[in-house]
């Protein structure tokens, strides 16, 4: 009986170090995937910031300079002296904020008139809005690109903005019409219109201060998805004072192409990334909490 307990005993211990052992492993085994896949990510920004402050003749070197080993910062001087890259920032920062603003006021408008009122038409609306984000977008190039031609507004901020917020209000409509619905209790609402709230005022002085992380989540996203766009903005503004920092960027390899001038490029490139750095940094807590807290039943 003893022998058996103690046999017992150590097929326990040996299926528990087992146990462990196979745990260990699946743990290497995961942190090795996820540490690669991060320096597979990373790569491409760390090669374009250490050639930002390397001299062309280094960036282009076989075999490869992985460090600068002379750094210099010719290449940022370039950028701002010999290239319009500071106007490019801020035509890109107006209409991206411009973007940001009107698209999130309407999409909040909206959103909660469909998370809150049933109204005949109100399913049909939300399948348009769901409809408009399975089209592809190259197949609106010629549409939009006419009417905002007929409508006077090429080479104009204006058109740029109105073509962007026609692609980021169904999306953000979308967001948060179910943020408005799971996280947003209507009962604060109720108590306001007994309070002698009308409708406008719950959504002002209620809704929208208690909404503030997922509008915050919205708006940063769609301020990125102008930030980053290249095809409307390089269609819709053609005059080079007045394009945004990926058009600019365009130009600004074309003319580096020589390969003489590369740490230039990749010095305005390193610029362009600092202001959605920036963004991400300082409202990174306002989006995860967004994000987050649409999924929770408030």
């Amino acid at each position: 009986m003893a022998i058996q307990t103690v046999s017992k005993a150590k097929i326990q211990t040996a299926g528990r170090t087992h146990f462990r052992l196979v745990r260990r492993m699946s743990t290497a085994l995961v942190v090795t995937f996820m540490a690669g896949v991060i320096l597979f990510t990373l790569f491409p920004f760390y090669w374009m910031l250490k050639s930002s402050f390397q001299t062309s003749a280094d960036i282009t070197s076989l075999p490869p300079i992985w460090f600068p080993t002379h750094a210099t910062i010719d290449g940022y001087y370039r950028a701002v002296t010999l290239y319009p890259v500071p106007r490019y920032l801020l035509n890109s920062l107006f209409v991206s904020s411009a973007t940001a603003a009107l698209a999130t006021f309407l999409a909040s408008s909206a959103a909660y008139v469909l998370a809150r009122h049933r109204f005949p038409g109100a399913v049909f609306i939300m399948g348009i809005v769901i409809f408009t984000q399975l089209i592809p977008g190259i197949t609106r190039v010629f549409p939009i690109y006419f009417l905002i031609k007929d409508l006077g507004l090429i080479n104009t901020y204006a058109g740029l903005i109105l073509a962007y917020l026609g692609f980021s209000v169904p999306y953000a409509t979308l967001l948060l019409t179910g943020y408005f619905t799971a996280s947003s209790p209507p009962e604060l609402e109720e108590a306001a219109l007994i309070d002698g709230c009308g409708h406008f005022g719950a959504y002002a002085r209620v809704v929208l201060p208690i909404s503030l992380p997922g509008i915050v989540a919205v708006g940063i996203f769609t301020f990125l998805g102008s930030w980053n766009d290249f095809l409307w903005s390089s269609l819709l503004l053609s005059q080079g004072q007045m394009k945004t920092i990926q058009v600019g960027l365009r130009d600004f390899f074309s003319e580096a192409g020589n390969l003489q001038r590369m740490n230039s490029f990749m010095a305005a490139c390193v610029i362009a990334t600092i202001p959605a750095i920036l963004l991400y940094r300082f409202l990174q807590r306002g989006m995860v909490s967004g994000l987050s807290a649409g999924s929770i039943k408030g």
